[in-house]
């Protein structure tokens, strides 16, 4: 009987060694066929050689060939970075000093407010290309520094434009209760009705987020607070996620999970209660972001293992914010999950993929496998233990937008 026919493909890659999550996957695996933005199948070269007839084929020079980073919690809408901040911090000013004294998040916002929507777009591109050049394709990405109806329009407004012109995939989080802006100070109860009245609607009405955040911490919001505003999200047809835990167990991981939210960020003072009500859950995901605790010189991080060990899904992300995380690199956040966290280099790697994908809902993401999206990096790695191990390096040498390749510099 004659051997059927080759089918025809975009794209063939080979020569990297494939990192997916899929068991069926053959072992030895180093070549990914492409075809209309998506994987069709993983395998050795040499077979997908005979059972495709790509219309380009791509030889790698050994590495890895993995999933495209998805950083599932990133605050890249800013317009002035905080550097000056950092030198304080690095004498020994807290982060809630700082922010005390009139820095932190307010100054990001005042930053925002005097910048026009242009220049606060062009920035965000600066930032998203920066993301980009580190293997992230997908992002989670907040507002949260304008803290005004207009500002956090303009901040949505702007990172929509941004995305657009750099092609990355962006999940917009709106992030109106951030903190609280100077003008409520003495009165933070009118601006979360300002936040439930005024923002949510005009933020749906627009289209221009689809899911809503609070931070829950002392000098910030109150589970009381935070209530109101979640709920409120929830009714208009918003997915919730919640910062919590960060310096202080308020009750913040134990609303995120009443409330069904994707994921409870931080958790760094994470409580045996908080712990249970995660673990119980098993549907909000614990998200980890092992670089701030280092930014901010803090004494504790969030018990990663404790958290795996009970069932709790999770992921780990940059947090590259201009305050608490200037890091657009998940590759670097992986070195900090490594050495802080204790995850190894495989639970890293799949934390910045495979579980990242996963709190966002995006089941075609993160991984390899036959219709997922191609969105795939070339990793200048000798094998998965090496992800992570190297600080201040980016390992980043191709990527491919749904099968497409982009551009990237090292």
């Amino acid at each position: 009987m004659a051997e059927a026919a080759p089918e025809p493909c975009d794209l063939l890659l080979r020569g990297a060694a494939v990192v997916s999550w899929e068991g069926a996957t053959p072992e030895g695996a180093d070549a990914v066929a492409v075809g209309d933005g998506r994987v069709l199948a993983v395998g050795r070269a040499d077979d997908l050689a005979r059972r495709f007839a790509p219309r380009a084929t791509t030889t790698l020079d050994g590495g890895l060939l993995a999933p495209a980073f998805v950083d599932a919690h990133t605050h890249p809408v800013f317009a002035a970075e905080r550097a000056e901040e950092f030198d304080l911090k690095c004498r020994g000013a807290s982060y809630l000093e700082v922010a005390a004294a009139g820095g932190g998040i307010l100054a990001s916002v005042r930053a925002v407010r005097a910048a026009g929507e242009d220049e606060l777009a062009a920035r965000v591109v600066r930032n998203l290309r920066r993301m980009q050049r580190h293997g992230t394709l997908t992002c989670e990405a907040k507002s949260g520094y304008g803290l005004s109806v207009a500002d956090e329009l303009k901040s949505l407004r702007a990172l929509a434009r941004a995305a657009d012109e750099v092609g990355v995939t962006v999940l917009p989080t709106f992030l109106g209760a951030h903190a609280v802006p100077e003008e409520f100070r003495d009165d933070p109860d009118r601006y979360v009705d300002v936040l439930c009245e005024e923002a949510l609607p005009a933020v749906v009405e627009e289209g221009l987020a689809r899911a809503a955040d609070v931070f829950v911490e002392e000098g910030a919001f109150s589970v009381a607070q935070a209530r109101r505003y979640l709920e409120r999200a929830r009714e208009l047809g918003l997915a919730l996620r919640v910062h919590a835990d960060q310096f202080h167990a308020l009750g913040g991981v134990e609303l995120a999970v009443e409330l069904g939210a994707e994921s409870v960020d931080h958790l760094e003072a994470l409580t045996d209660a908080g712990l249970e009500a995660l673990a119980l859950s098993r549907r909000t995901f614990a998200g980890l972001l092992p670089v701030v605790p280092h930014f901010c010189a803090m004494g504790r991080d969030a018990p990663a293992r404790r958290l795996i060990q009970a069932g709790v899904p999770w992921f780990v992300a940059t947090d590259f914010n201009p305050g608490s995380s200037y890091t657009p690199s998940p590759p670097e956040a992986a070195h900090f999950a490594r050495r802080r966290l204790g995850l190894s280099a495989e639970e890293a790697l799949r934390g910045v993929t495979e579980h990242a994908a996963a709190s966002l809902g995006l089941a075609d993401r993160g991984r390899i496998a036959p219709g997922a999206v191609a969105d795939l990096v070339h990793l200048d790695l000798p094998g998965v233990a090496s992800f992570g191990y190297a600080l201040g390096e980016n390992p980043v040498r191709a990527l491919w937008r749904a099968g497409r390749p982009v551009p990237v510099q090292p």
